[in-house]
């Protein structure tokens, strides 16, 4: 598993020596709670530019999570196909 400090998600691999293969999941590592207690992925955003910027590295981290969690599988069962 590889992250950096401004990812705000990242991959758990968890390996059992009971299970034939990996169980994965993603969990957040950075989160802004606002006064009304709703948690943010996202800093706001006053621009289309600013959310559609946003959204594009939230696609980015959640497509590296993708690879690593293919290969966290490719490891034990075979290759997963891609979607």
């Amino acid at each position: 598993m590889s992250t950096t400090i401004n990812d705000r998600f990242a991959l758990n691999v968890h390996r059992s020596p009971r299970s034939t293969g990996p169980s994965v999941h993603i969990f957040l590592q950075r989160v802004v709670r606002h006064q009304n207690g709703m948690l943010a992925v996202t800093p706001i955003c006053g621009t289309l530019a600013e959310i559609e910027g946003e959204i594009e590295r939230l696609r980015h981290e959640l497509d590296t999570l993708l690879h690593q969690a293919r290969q966290a599988f490719d490891g034990k069962r075979g290759a997963v196909p891609p979607r």
